[in-house]
């Protein structure tokens, strides 16, 4: 299974991090160059502003573009891919998870989610999957809206989502609510970003932390209204099915897991 990384050029130790744990881990990698958001100009960022509900940064406009980088990709492959940002922690499980999903006999407008985000999920109380000798349990998705640091789909859904998210979106919340796509959770979670566990790269002049954050908001009112009764209607579905076949709760991850990559970090600075 190829897998994609997307990191922005200048964040050195962020790349040089995410090959020393590849290699650790026997997988290959390829970089996708991400968008600076802080590049884009203030007429298009507001243009991007104006076509959503809630306040956002140049960085969220940036992210957008950088998935839609990494979807492009991914539609021109014949197999399922990995998609990864640059600030993930993998699980020394990982090869396991690869080779079942890899394997599953599933359609093509199936998404799965390996990342663990904290707070509360909505997921069926069935399994999609289970692996009872390496503990693998893949679950149906009816709500979440936190996170795209880790996951796989195959070229068709990638096509699908380039074609269906064409203009600016908040792009984790809104890839995982297509009312057309399935959605799974791997568990345990099998990747985690790095300030989930308290860790990070050390700082360089390139860190994120000095990317631009400029705030904009949709200029009408009634627009962002509509736009947010659209989503909310979108969601109904789910969140009926949710309700009735689902269970609301944190995700499942063994941090023992990560911890072969720890002494690549250093703690998180406050």
């Amino acid at each position: 299974m190829k897998i994609f990384v997307i990191s922005m050029k200048s964040y050195k130790e962020r790349r040089e991090f995410q090959i020393r744990q590849a290699t650790k881990l026997n997988l290959e990698i390829s970089f996708i160059d991400a968008v600076n958001g802080s590049e884009i100009s203030k007429e298009k960022l507001q243009a991007a502003a104006n076509k959503w509900t809630r306040p956002i940064f140049s960085k969220d406009i940036g992210c957008y573009l950088s998935h839609r980088k990494a979807w492009e990709k991914v539609s021109k492959e014949n197999k399922k891919c990995l998609v990864l940002e640059d600030d993930v922690i993998i699980s020394n499980e990982i090869q396991n998870f690869i080779k079942v999903i890899d394997n599953l006999d599933d359609s093509w407008n199936t998404a799965y989610d390996l990342e663990y985000a904290p707070g509360k999920h909505v997921l069926s109380k069935k399994n999609f999957y289970k692996d009872n000798n390496n503990f693998i349990e893949i679950k149906e998705i009816y709500r979440n809206k936190t996170g795209l640091a880790a996951y796989i789909l195959g070229p068709q859904l990638a096509s699908k989502m380039l074609k269906d998210l064409n203009s600016y979106v908040m792009v984790d919340a809104s890839f995982w609510s297509r009312p057309w796509a399935k959605y799974m959770q791997v568990e345990p979670a099998p990747v985690v970003q790095m300030m989930h566990v308290g860790k990070e790269t050390k700082t360089d002049e390139s860190s994120i932390r000095n990317v631009r954050n400029l705030n904009f908001v949709n200029s009408s009112w009634l627009s962002r209204k509509f736009i947010r009764l659209k989503i909310s209607l979108q969601e109904l579905p789910n969140i009926i099915k949710g309700f009735f076949k689902g269970e609301r709760r944190e995700l499942v991850y063994k941090k023992e897991e990560f911890e072969v990559n720890f002494d690549l970090l250093i703690d998180e600075k406050n």
